[in-house]
C-alpha cells in the first residue's frame, strides 16, 4: 500500500505525524524538534529511544546567553539533524516550536523555525515507498546569514539499550597500492581506552551495549562502506550513507560516530564540512533499513560477515 500520512496524539509529545506503509511505522513531532520519535514494524517495538522524562536537558549560561534566559534544549529522544563541529552553544539550539509538515508526492518535509543567532534553517524530509521495510530520510540545511558559514550536517539516530552495534572497517588498499593509512579512530577525551564494551578487529568495530555502565564513550571513523548496523531485542537497524573519500569531514575526518550511556546508543552519520555562502543549502541524505533477527550478534568475524549478508 501507498504511505498513509495522519496526525496523532504519540506518548507525551503531543500533536504527531505518522507515516506508515503498512509493513512500517514512524511518527514525527510538530509540537517540537522536528524528531522521528518512532520507528517500527506496525504494532511491533519502537527501536528508537525516546527520553519521556526529559532528562537529557541541557541548560547553561552560554545558551541563556545567546538564546534567552529560559532556553534549554532537549534531546527528545529518537532521531534528529544537527550541525557539525559540535559547538556549544550553537549546536544546541532550542528547537521547542511548532514545526511545519508538507505531503510531498512520495513523501513527507518537516521544518522547524529558522534558528535565530545561528541563521541557518534545518529540516528534513522522509521518504518511504509501497512495500519497503526501509525508508530515506534527506536532511537539509541552507544559510540563512549573510556571511559564509562553514559546517557539516550530521544524523543521529538514538536507539534503546541493550544491543550490539557493529561499525565496518575499511580493508582496501590504498591507490597504487601505496602503503598509506587507510583508516582512522576519532577518540572523545571521555574514552577510556580500555573500555570493555569495545572491541576492535581487522573486519569491524563492535560495541556492546551494558545498561549497567553509565559512563559514556565516543568514538568516530572514515567509514569509507557506508553502513552501520545495530541489533537489539530481535530487530537489526542498519543506517547506510556515501562516505566521499575526497570531501573533507569533521571531528579529524570522521564521516561516522557513535556515543554510548547507560541508557541509549547514539548512531550518528556526517555529511562533508561545506563552504556555505548566504542562500546556500546543503543535504545529507541517509537510508535507514530494519530487519527482523534471531539471536545474538556472533563475535567472530567471518560470522559477522555472513549475519549482515543473510539480513532480508
Amino acid at each position: 500500500m501507498a504511505a498513509e500520512v495522519k496526525e496523532i496524539q504519540y506518548e507525551n509529545y503531543g500533536r504527531c505525524v505518522q507515516i506508515s506503509n503498512g509493513l512500517i511505522d514512524l511518527v514525527v513531532t510538530i509540537e517540537v524538534g522536528p524528531r522521528i520519535v518512532r520507528f517500527g514494524f506496525v504494532n511491533e517495538e519502537n527501536v528508537l529511544y525516546n527520553d519521556l522524562e526529559r532528562k537529557l536537558v541541557n541548560h547553561n549560561p552560554s545558551i541563556a546567553e545567546r538564546y534567552g534566559k529560559n532556553a534549554a534544549f532537549y534531546c527528545y529522544g529518537g532521531h534528529r539533524v544537527w550541525i557539525s563541529p559540535e559547538r556549544m552553544p550553537e549546536s544546541y539550539y532550542p528547537d521547542n516550536d511548532p514545526v511545519v509538515y508538507g505531503i510531498l508526492p512520495d513523501g513527507v518535509s518537516f521544518t522547524p523555525a529558522r534558528q535565530k543567532k545561528n541563521e541557518i534553517q534545518l529540516g528534513f524530509e522522509i521518504i518511504l515507498g509501497e512495500g519497503a521495510t526501509d525508508v530515506m530520510i534527506l536532511h537539509t540545511a541552507k544559510n540563512q546569514s549573510k556571511e559564509n558559514q562553514t559546517l557539516a550536517l550530521c544524523a543521529i539516530t538514538m536507539l534503546n539499550g541493550g544491543g550490539t552495534e557493529l561499525i565496518p572497517q575499511n580493508r582496501e588498499n590504498t591507490p597504487d597500492n601505496l602503503i598509506l593509512p587507510n583508516r582512522l579512530l576519532s577518540y572523545w577525551p571521555y574514552t577510556d581506552l580500555h573500555d570493555n564494551r569495545i572491541s576492535l578487529s581487522n573486519k569491524f568495530i563492535t560495541i556492546r551495549h551494558d545498561p549497567k555502565i553509565a559512563e559514556p564513550l565516543k568514538i568516530g571513523c572514515n567509514n569509507l562502506l557506508g553502513w552501520a548496523a545495530y541489533s537489539n531485542h530481535g530487530y537489526t537497524l542498519v543506517k547506510r550513507f556515501v562516505h566521499n573519500a575526497k570531501a573533507a569531514y569533521p571531528d579529524f575526518g570522521c564521516s561516522y560516530e557513535t556515543y554510548v550511556c547507560g541508557d541509549y546508543v547514539e548512531m550518528q552519520t556526517l555529511s562533508p564540512l561545506y563552504n556555505m555562502e548566504p542562500g546556500e543549502g546543503i543535504r545529507h541524505v541517509e537510508n535507514l533499513a530494519l530487519y527482523k533477527t534471531d539471536g545474538d550478534v556472533p563475535t567472530e568475524e567471518d560470522d559477522i560477515d555472513e549475519y549482515i549478508a543473510n539480513l532480508k
